[in-house]
């Protein structure tokens, strides 16, 4: 497998949400208050931002409305994007009154769908790059993060140097050109930012 084509699967857009979850989880100074819960937020997470969006996909395949999971046309985005905004609002809704003790959960969540929800807009009009939004959206965390408690700089520095790695494969396979992914990058990362800061 190309090494490009490796590297987009490992830092595809629809594990960012669960990722950016697991690393705040361990960066986060005060856990015991939902640590009873983590089992049902991971399932959830999962549930939401990953199988469901997965399996809708597939199904808008077979049924002909996208062509392939990779969704290269970014005509053919939109639709998907909005399913899982939906699906991903529901989690947050199962999730708000356990995550009553930890904000800053809730407001990643929040950043994740207001991140998807731009992308899909967007998507109607310019082939904005996903793979860099989910990741810009991760670096926009540990910002935030960084800002509001500290600790988490090691994090920060190093999703922004898979960020780098990531646009350049993009690049790279000709999915997308400079600005697209710049653009991306950069809108993932102060959507999250403004969300964690402002909540």
């Amino acid at each position: 497998m190309q090494l490009s084509k490796f590297i987009s699967i490992v830092l595809h857009p629809v594990f960012m949400p669960l990722l950016a979850l697991h690393l705040t989880l361990g960066a986060l100074h005060s856990i015991r208050e939902i640590s009873q819960y983590l089992n049902y937020i991971y399932g959830i997470v999962i549930c939401c931002t990953i199988i469901l969006p997965l399996m809708s996909i597939f199904f808008l395949i077979k049924r002909g409305r996208v062509s392939s999971l990779e969704m290269s046309n970014h005509n053919e985005r939109s639709l998907p994007l909005f399913i899982t905004v939906i699906w991903m609002s529901l989690g947050f809704y199962m999730l708000n009154s356990v995550l009553f003790y930890a904000t800053i959960l809730k407001a990643e969540l929040i950043g994740a769908i207001l991140i998807i929800l731009i992308a899909a807009i967007i998507s109607k009009f310019w082939k904005i790059s996903l793979h860099l939004l989910g990741i810009g959206g991760v670096v926009g965390v540990f910002i935030a993060l960084q800002i509001i408690q500290g600790g988490v700089l090691y994090l920060l520095l190093l999703f922004i140097l898979f960020s780098g790695i990531l646009g350049v494969a993009r690049i790279d396979q000709k999915a997308h050109n400079h600005a697209q992914v710049y653009v991306g990058f950069l809108l993932g990362v102060c959507i999250e930012l403004a969300t964690l800061l402002i909540y």
